[in-house]
C-alpha cells in the first residue's frame, strides 16, 4: 500500500504543477502574459494550496488511514472537477472581470488568480492526508523524505511535461483535459487503495 501512496503523491505534485503552468497559458488569450498576470497566478495557487494543506492536516488529525485516504480521494477527485471546468468558465469570467477594462492592474490580477484557487485548495487538501497515512505505515523519518520527494518529483516533471510536450502537442485545452483526467485516475487509484486499507482493517 505504502508505494501506492507514494505514487499517489507524485502524481498529485505532477497535477497540480502542471495545471498552475497551464493556467499562463488559459490567460494569457485576454490578458496577456506579464510579470502581473504570472504573479498572480503563482500567488493564488500557492495561497490555496496553504489552505488546502491546513485543512487536510486538520482532518488527518482526526482520521483513520482507510478514512485519510477516503478524504484524499475525494480532494483528488473534485481538484480534477475543478481543472477540466476552468477553461470553459474563462469567456465568462473575463465578460464579468476583464472586458470592461482590461488594463486595470487589480482586474488582471483578480482574473488570472481567483480561478487557480478551487483547485490550488483541493490540490493542497489531498496531500497532508496522503502524507499522514504513508506516515502512519512506515517509520517516519524515513519515508517522510521519500514522500517529500516523491512531491517534488512529480512537480518538476509536471512543469516539464506540459512545457516541453503537451502544450505543443495537444495544445492548451487538450492539456487541462489530460491533466484533469490523470487526476480523476489518481482519485481513483487512492479510493481503490482506501477500500483495500479498510478490508484489511477489518479482517
Amino acid at each position: 500500500m505504502l508505494p501506492i501512496i507514494i505514487l499517489a503523491e507524485g502524481l498529485t505534485a505532477f497535477c497540480a504543477l502542471a495545471f498552475e503552468i497551464a493556467m499562463a497559458r488559459l490567460v494569457a488569450p485576454y490578458a496577456g502574459m506579464s510579470t502581473d498576470t504570472w504573479t498572480a497566478i503563482i500567488a493564488a495557487f500557492l495561497l490555496a494550496l496553504a489552505l488546502g494543506n491546513q485543512s487536510g492536516g486538520r482532518l488527518a488529525a482526526t482520521a483513520d488511514v482507510p478514512r485519510m485516504l477516503a478524504a484524499a480521494a475525494c480532494a483528488a477527485g473534485l481538484a480534477g472537477a475543478t481543472v477540466v471546468a476552468v477553461p470553459f468558465v474563462m469567456p465568462w469570467w473575463d465578460a464579468a472581470i476583464l472586458a470592461a477594462a482590461p488594463t486595470k492592474p487589480w482586474r488582471i490580477v483578480a482574473f488570472a488568480a481567483l480561478p487557480c484557487i478551487p483547485a490550488g485548495f483541493f490540490f493542497g487538501l489531498a496531500t497532508p492526508l496522503l502524507m499522514t497515512a504513508a506516515l502512519a505505515m512506515a517509520p517516519r523519518g524515513a519515508v517522510a523524505g521519500v514522500v517529500y520527494g516523491a512531491g517534488a518529483a512529480g512537480s518538476v516533471l509536471g512543469v516539464l511535461a506540459v512545457l516541453w510536450a503537451l502544450l505543443d502537442l495537444i495544445g492548451v485545452h487538450g492539456t487541462v483535459i489530460a491533466v484533469a483526467a490523470l487526476t480523476v485516475a489518481n482519485a481513483l487509484l487512492i479510493a481503490l487503495t482506501a477500500a483495500a486499507c479498510r478490508r484489511m482493517a477489518l479482517a
